[in-house]
Formats: structure tokens, sequence, C-alpha cells
């Protein structure tokens, strides 16, 4: 487009020119155009398989001549058709090439007749076949863990009958694995300086304490680290995400001594926060995810947290936060302002408590409610989830899901049913980094665990929709005693 306006610009000062000494203006024709038909904006292929593309057709008067290219998208660009580098792959009207890499991608078809230039882009994504989809992680009565992973099919894998539920994949691609009392998983997209550090984190607490780094669009195993042997720990939890200097890359995790400690992921070491120690030992950990805006990008920012104190290691130091004379119920940040609400219990009067506001960086505590209440439905154990489509958070008590405003007492009914019998383990949303789109947290992941189910499998799957709260679909004895659930979402 710019190369035709400049074009334009040109001839519009020759006809200035030419009117100044009156010569006789011409009717100029106009030039060639091209059009296309309708296709998808989307196209995708498998890692390793030739893509054989011919559904475009390109209308034009005149002979055309095609260069299809692609690339990385440039993320910090303003130019959403901005590429980090360009392959040309193809100079026909249609694509026969087999691609070695997976990730999503800028595609560019450039169509030259001659007079007109055009230029059409599409998603191209290269697939490993394991690109998305929903993982629960597990262990059995004898603590033998799991990865089940539950795969988003396209509607050709659905009507072919593909493969949906890989009930260990962990297992199913790196045989010489085997989990063992597996705690918590991390997907980090972390990219810095256009290298990738992205990595699906899993941790154990087996003899060695165990600590696993896999590829997240293959489940490749990377590297593997000796929590245990190192440190004399196991990780309870991943934390998130946290900040080295400008750069963010490496992930809080919570030791099951109450110690702080680090997992780097340009060098795949361990290290410890003594300083985060020195500050308190820590019970619990969440990741507060918010928004400024409906249209920005995801704020995660980790925080660790015990009875009566807030935590959150940063470059060189530790914030800290607590409310004298009062115990942390629990907390949530709301979803589309930098706002966190705690629920806090008076010391001295079980049935008096109070709401403050803090910030995703844990600034000073502002006032926004008091009341009182024989108790309250919930607790230090209640998994909080929120989502960018709604100003509440859904969160877990008593094997019941509630609905909670934030700014004013829970709630005493709830919100959402489960079937008799469902003991709730873990909560997610579909929340899918900086690569969302308008699917992104409009659906809730429910993992329970049964042990009067029949079968050999108690563990089950319910998914419900934000918008309406109803049952979308559920996936019953799927797996063993879920530790958690997560969506993993797809990777360009």
């Amino acid at each position: 487009m710019r190369k035709i306006t400049y074009i334009a610009t040109v001839f519009s000062c020759a006809l200035l020119f030419w009117s100044c000494f009156d010569v006789e203006e011409e009717n100029f024709r106009t030039l060639a155009p091209i059009s296309f038909n309708d296709v998808s904006a989307t196209i995708d292929v498998s890692l390793g398989e030739e893509l054989v593309y011919d559904k475009l057709q390109v209308k034009s008067e005149t002979p055309v001549s095609y260069e299809w290219a692609y690339g990385k998208r440039k993320n910090d660009s303003k130019d959403e058709y901005a590429m980090e580098s360009i392959e040309v792959i193809s100079d026909k009207a249609d694509i026969r090439y087999t691609f070695n890499r997976t990730g999503t991608y800028l595609l560019r078809l450039k169509v030259d007749n001659g007079e007109s230039i055009v230029y059409k882009y599409f998603t191209l994504n290269v697939n490993s076949g394991l690109d998305e989809g929903i993982l629960i992680l597990s262990n059995d009565a004898e603590g033998n863990g799991a990865l089940t992973f539950i795969k988003k099919r396209s509607e050709d894998e659905i009507a072919a009958g593909g493969q949906e539920i890989y009930p260990n994949i962990m297992q199913t691609i790196n045989p010489a694995v085997e989990l063992k009392k597996v705690t918590g998983m991390y997907l980090s997209e972390h990219t810095a300086k256009e290298v990738q550090y992205t990595s699906l984190l899993i941790a154990t607490a087996d003899a060695t304490g165990s600590i696993y780094k896999l590829e997240p669009k293959t489940f490749e195993l990377y590297a593997t680290n000796r929590f245990r042997d190192e440190y004399g720990a196991v990780c309870m939890d991943f934390v998130g995400d946290a900040a080295s200097g400008t750069t963010y890359n490496y992930v809080l995790l919570r030791g099951d001594n109450g110690h702080t400690y680090r997992y780097d992921l340009f060098g795949d070491f361990l290290g410890e926060r003594p300083d985060a120690a020195q500050a308190g030992l820590v019970t619990h950990s969440k990741m507060l995810v918010y928004r400024t805006s409906a249209t920005a990008k995801p704020t995660r920012k980790p925080v660790l947290y015990n009875k009566t104190t807030l935590f959150q290691p940063g470059n060189g130091k530790v914030t800290k936060q607590s409310l004298n004379e009062y115990d942390i119920v629990n907390f949530a940040s709301m979803s589309l302002k930098n706002l966190t609400y705690v629920l806090f219990r008076s010391q001295t009067d079980p049935k008096s408590y109070c709401i403050k506001s803090t910030t995703g960086t844990l600034a000073a505590f502002k006032d926004v409610t008091t009341f009182t209440a024989d108790a309250v439905n919930m607790d230090e154990n209640s998994i909080m989830v929120n989502s960018k489509n709604s100003s509440d958070v859904y969160y877990s008590y008593d094997n019941k899901i509630y609905r909670w405003s934030l700014t004013s007492a829970p709630p005493a009914t709830s919100k959402l049913p489960l079937p008799d019998g469902e003991i709730i383990r873990s909560m997610a949303t579909n929340f899918m980094g900086t690569f969302g789109d308008d699917t992104q947290e409009t659906l809730l992941y429910v993992a329970t665990y049964n042990p009067e189910r029949k079968g050999e499998k108690k563990g089950s799957l319910y998914i419900f929709r934000f918008s309406d709260d109803t049952l979308v679909k559920q996936y019953e004895g799927i797996c063993d005693d879920p530790v958690q659930v997560m969506y993993k979402y797809r990777i360009s």
C-alpha cells in the first residue's frame, strides 16, 4: 500500500505541473484490478507433512506473477503484518511446501499483474499434533503420576474420529520418564529479544524432587533438575514468571520448607531467594492475572503468602503487606483493573471481617468495606479464578463453586452445580496468555475426584461457560486424583 500511495503522489504532482503550463489533461485508464475468492484466513498443516494449498483463486484481466512467503510475526511492531524475517516458498498460484518447525506464522501472498500489486495475508499454523488442549496432572493411590491431555481437535479431526484424550502424554512422548508424586505444573510463554524460553514445567515430590522441563508444543523432555538433592526440599507449586533486570527469565516456586526458589528458564538451574525466606515463611501462592482494559494484554504477578502476610519477591527486593491484628482469608485480582482484593478476619473478633484493596505489585492497602458474620463461605484453600469476561471471581469452597463480587462479603449460596460426591481439586480458565483471542477466558475448568466412582479412574473434568454459567461438557473418569488442571494454549 505504501508503494501505491507513493505512485499516486507522483501522479498528483505531475498533473499539477501540467495544469500550471496549460497542458491538456488526458483521461488515464484504470489500472487492472486484482481480487480473490473468499477463503479461510487460517491455514493448518502438520509438521513434516507437505502443505498443498490451492484453494485461493486470483481474478485478474491480465497475467499475474505470484510470491508466497512466510515468517514469524514481529510482536513489538504496531504493524500487524510485520515479520521478523521473510522466506519465499513458492512462485506459483499454489503452495507445495514442507515446514520443518512448529509454530504460528504469517503467510503472505504477493500478486502482481504488471499494473497492480496486491498482498493477502494468512495465519499459518504448523502443528505438532499436540499444540492445544487441556492438561490434567494427577496421582494414583500409589503415587504414580500422569499427565492427561485432552486435545483441541479441528472439525476435520472430529469428523474423522481422531484421538481426543491421551491418558499419559508425558510417558507416551518420554517413555524413560516415570512421574512420581506430582505436585504442580506451569506454562511459560516467555520470549526476550526474539529468543523463546517457552517451557512446560512439572514438579514432583519423588525421591530426588525432580522438576521436568518440557517443550510445550511437543511434550519432549528438555531438562531435569533434582530439587531435593540440591536444597533438601521439593517444589509444592510454581508461582509464576518474575523479573531479572529488564528481562523476565525465571519462574518463582514454593518449597515445602516455606522457602522461595527460582527456576532459570535460560540456564535450566535452580536457585534460592534467601531474602524472601528472611521476609517470612510461605504456605500458599497464587498468580494474579489482570488487564488494565478489555483490549490490553494480560499481566501476571506472582504472590506468595502465609496466614498474615503477602510477599512478592522482585528484582533484588521483597515487597510485603499485612494488616495488624488480622488474618488473610483469601484474595483475588479484578480482571480488568490493576486491583487485588483481600478478605481479612479479625484475630480478636472472629466475626469481624474487612476487605482491603491493593495492586498487582502490593501497594499500600486501601479500605473497601467491613462486615460481621458468624462465618463466610471461603477459606485459605479456596481456589480463585477470574475472567476478562466477568467482573466477578469464581471460587471453590466445601466442594461447591461460588461467585464473588470482590467488593462485598462472600455469597451465601453457591453458583455452579456439581454432581454429588465430587471433590474439587483444581480450577482454571482457558487463559491463553498474549496469544489469546475472543475465546480466551470464556470457560471454567473444574477438576474433581470421587472416591466412590466406579472404575479405575476416579478423576473427572467439568467445563462451565462464564457467559451463562451453564455446564458445557464433562469428562468423567478420565484420570486419577487431580493435582492441577490447566489450559495448554497454542504458542507461536
